[in-house]
């Protein structure tokens, strides 16, 4: 049998300085060390723009380095005005975000404090987040805005944690 490569190919391709930075920025992200990897795509990027493919992977690496940067930080989106802390906090239960949530929804709150669905969402978020007294508040609040919000919490399951506790099934099972 014989070799069919020619016998210094693998060796020159491995002596790239491209290919060898590329090496050590895919370790980093192996690792977990977001920081270094984009360091070492983004020497790529600059100092080797001749080597187009390793040029272009190098690029797609360093964006899922900026992605995994950006996940454990806040977003810079600040809403402004009841409509949108109410439905930021929407969001933010949705996403199983509670402890965020309730504090756009308290900002909301505190410029409408008689809105039924700003109280209601409140409740709700409280609930999951696990602060009873907080919830039965602003659930109280939501019933006497609106008495009909009363059978939608009977059968929400935001509030199944509350279920067992004598005050929620004394406001909720109360006669309007």
């Amino acid at each position: 049998m014989t070799n069919t490569k020619k016998p210094g190919a693998a060796a020159d391709r491995r002596a790239s300085p491209a290919i060898e930075l590329f090496e050590k920025a895919v370790k980093a992200l192996a690792r977990k060390d977001y920081d270094k990897a984009r360091e070492h795509f983004d020497a790529i990027v600059t100092g080797h723009p001749d080597e187009r493919d390793v040029v272009e992977r190098a690029r797609s690496y360093r964006a899922a380095c900026e992605r995994a940067l950006g996940e454990g930080k806040r977003t810079a989106y600040r809403p402004k005005g009841f409509d949108e802390l109410l439905n930021y906090g929407v969001f933010l239960h949705n996403r199983g975000e509670f402890e965020e949530a309730l504090k756009s929804l308290r900002q909301a709150a505190e410029i409408h404090p008689k809105n039924e669905n700003v109280q209601y969402c409140l409740a709700a978020t409280a609930a999951r987040a696990g602060d009873t007294d907080s919830a039965l508040k602003a659930l109280r609040a939501a019933i006497a805005a609106s008495p009909e919000t009363r059978g939608q919490a009977k059968r929400d399951t935001d509030f199944d944690v509350l279920r067992e506790d004598d005050a929620f099934n004394a406001l909720v099972y109360e006669q309007a």
